[in-house]
């Protein structure tokens, strides 16, 4: 199993870091579309100055240039830092989804909505990756579009276990989520943060780096991978205070929403963690978290 480091990132002494050369490039990008400059043009400017990728390559496309405007990381996570501006990254969605509208393709791409909604905020509890969009075949699960892990299929064989979640479910757990946050204010209360040290499963991890000396550059990839996450979590800087005040404004006075609401979304959660067992923790832009069922919905 192996969950690639978008490009603009590496991990360094255990922890996702911003790699600087591959930041300004990121940035790049992301300011070139949105001055007007197509995913076809930048990818092949590229080419043409030989800038390599995050594979050491002079190899770009169109649809390289388009996961990289669409990768809701550069936002930041719990997992990686912000390297693009909420504002930034927003236009240049605005502008994708208009060109995909204006172009015949844009007709044929239902749930264009909510694979942009919910890109990069949907991650998996067994492997820690992101999870994909994707549309079954029709004669399968009726065709209902769903969320996967990234590393559901590696090299043609099942490699990691994590729960499926379709569009409505999501949208179902993000109004329970809302309105349990609206019912009960204490959950804006500031996260009482726990003393910073580091969790066994990282120090299990290091140990395994460590003792194995035979071991493929997937597997260590992964492995690294994994430790990056467990110490991120652990470094991570956290600025409850101002969250929570925003999010006490955000609510304040609000009834319970009967419909899925982008604006409070966007707003209040930050992540939503998808476990095999059809169960997901939603955490909030505080740091706190519930835990609800989705298989029902």
């Amino acid at each position: 199993m192996q969950c690639h480091t978008p490009i603009g990132y590496r991990i360094y002494n255990g922890k996702i870091v911003v790699y600087e050369e591959h930041r300004r490039l990121v940035e790049q990008i992301f300011t070139d579309y949105d001055k007007g400059i197509s995913a076809l043009q930048i990818a092949k400017s590229l080419k043409d100055r030989e800038i390599k990728n995050a594979n050491d390559k002079v190899s770009w496309t169109h649809v390289s240039i388009g996961r990289i405007l669409e990768n809701h990381n550069y936002l930041g996570t719990e997992y990686y830092p912000q390297i693009i501006d909420k504002e930034l990254f927003e236009r240049v969605q605005k502008k994708r989804e208009q060109v995909r509208m204006e172009g015949s393709r844009g007709k044929h791409r239902p749930n264009q909505k909510e694979r942009l909604v919910f890109s990069g905020v949907l991650i998996c509890a067994e492997c820690g990756c992101p999870y994909s969009h994707f549309r079954p075949h029709k004669r399968r699960e009726n065709g209902v579009p769903k969320w996967k892990c990234k590393n559901y299929i590696y090299q043609n064989r099942l490699s990691c276990g994590g729960g499926f979640i379709s569009d409505k479910q999501v949208e179902m757990v993000c109004i329970i989520a809302i309105n349990q946050l609206i019912q009960n204010p204490r959950l804006t209360e500031k996260y009482k943060m726990k003393a910073q040290s580091v969790s066994p499963e990282y120090r299990r991890i290091t140990r395994t780096i460590k003792d194995t000396e035979d071991m493929g550059v997937d597997e260590m990839m992964e492995l690294l991978f994994r430790q990056a996450s467990e110490r991120y979590k652990t470094l991570e800087i956290r600025d409850e205070d101002i969250r929570s005040e925003e999010m006490r404004e955000t609510i304040a006075e609000r009834e319970a929403i009967k419909g899925f609401d982008e604006e409070l979304y966007r707003k209040l959660i930050k992540q939503i963690v998808v476990y095999k067992d059809n169960t997901v923790k939603v955490i909030f832009h505080n740091n706190n978290s519930i835990k609800l069922g989705y298989n029902n919905l």
